[in-house]
């Protein structure tokens, strides 16, 4: 059997109902410690035992989404701004991705699930650009906890990618029929009073407006509760409900909903005369 392939880190904490897509796996290194004794009796080794006391994932990925940082971390983020404190306390929830191997000529799927896992922040590096670039990936590292059973992984192997993919998402609460950028959308857009052009879709990102006002209120709603939105008006931060100042002109109205690894960037071009 071979290893070659790393796909999909999802997580979910603890009282959600949906989980996250970390982003792309780059790395995901299991060390377990276990718990041993020994016996020795009559000069020999009569009993010898060792169990599972804890074990820690080295998880790296392309990038991580501020939405996710807050997940797995406990760090606050508001209109795009990340905040962490010292005491943050990060979630306990389910850890799982998937391995891709050849057995005998054959691709298999097999889904890691660790049950019981609690990331920590790792290390994050910076470096200038050289005659060579050199890419930064995102550090995570799970300590893994045995649950109520007992139990601190599960793995089952498939034949086919999409059923493992499926089975993967369904352990980590994640819709597998949409993806992420189905979920970084805003179901309500309102700048005042003022009529868009067109008429607000979620599915339609640009949109004008005509203001004779000095200011209007910019209130924003993600689809999903779990999405962070991030308002400003040319580069200037605007509080979500909060009130959008104009200069004459043209002004660009931005509102970012992200959501896991994605982000959907709605516009607004609002015309003051």
């Amino acid at each position: 059997m071979a290893e070659f392939g790393l796909r999909y880190p999802c997580f979910k904490k603890n009282g959600s109902n949906k989980g996250l897509v970390l982003g792309k796996a780059v790395v995901a290194n299991l060390t377990v410690t276990l718990a041993s004794g020994e016996l020795y009796a009559d000069d020999g080794l009569a009993e010898q035992l060792s169990e599972f006391a804890s074990g820690s994932v080295a998880m790296e990925t392309d990038n991580m989404a501020d939405t996710t940082a807050g997940a797995l971390y406990g760090c606050k983020v508001t209109n795009g701004l990340v905040v962490y404190n010292k005491n943050d306390t990060a979630p306990e929830g389910v850890l799982g991705y998937m391995k891709v191997l050849m057995v005998r000529g054959a691709k298999k799927y097999r889904v890691y699930i660790y049950p019981r896992a609690k990331a920590a922040l790792g290390n994050d590096n910076g470096q200038t650009r050289g005659s060579s670039i050199t890419f930064q990936t995102a550090q995570t590292t799970f300590t893994v906890f045995a649950d109520d059973k007992g139990d601190w992984r599960r793995t089952k192997e498939f034949d086919d990618e999409a059923v493992a993919k499926a089975y993967l998402f369904e352990q980590c609460g994640i819709d597998a029929e949409s993806s992420d950028v189905a979920n970084a959308k805003l179901s309500a857009l309102t700048v005042g009073t003022l009529p868009l052009t067109p008429a607000f879709n979620a599915d339609v990102t640009e949109y004008t407006a005509a203001t004779s006002a000095s200011s209007d209120t910019v209130t924003a709603i993600a689809a999903d509760s779990e999405a962070n939105v991030a308002i400003t008006v040319d580069s200037t931060p605007v509080t979500n409900g909060g009130a959008a100042a104009w200069n004459a002109g043209e002004n660009t109205l931005s509102i970012a909903v992200t959501n896991g690894t994605e982000t959907r960037t709605y516009t607004v071009k609002v015309t003051k005369s």
